[in-house]
């Protein structure tokens, strides 16, 4: 998560105060292991911007709506996510 807090804080760098910004990032699922991406990079965008809003962008006709892959959910025990966060945040003003 590194390299993404790199891109929020050029982002920060470069947004003028007072400015917002949306980020748009999914959890993920490897190897059994669910990890909550987003709530992890929300951490470090709190430390260069104030929030304004978390939108839920759910997937529409995407591959992963199939038979195929409800299948697969049921055989190898995942859940198929069907959204991604939006975060909507603002550089604070100058003090």
């Amino acid at each position: 998560y590194d390299e993404l807090e790199k891109t929020a804080s050029e982002i920060a760098r470069i947004l003028k105060p007072g400015k917002a910004m949306g980020w748009v990032i999914a959890d993920q699922w490897i190897k059994k292991k669910f990890t909550a991406v987003g709530f992890l990079m929300w951490q470090r965008l709190e430390k260069y911007f104030e929030p304004i809003d978390i939108v839920c962008l759910t997937r529409h006709n995407q591959t992963s709506n199939t038979g195929v892959w409800h299948n697969r959910a049921r055989q190898y025990n995942f859940y198929l996510r069907g959204f991604k966060y939006l975060f909507i945040m603002r550089k604070p003003e100058k003090k």
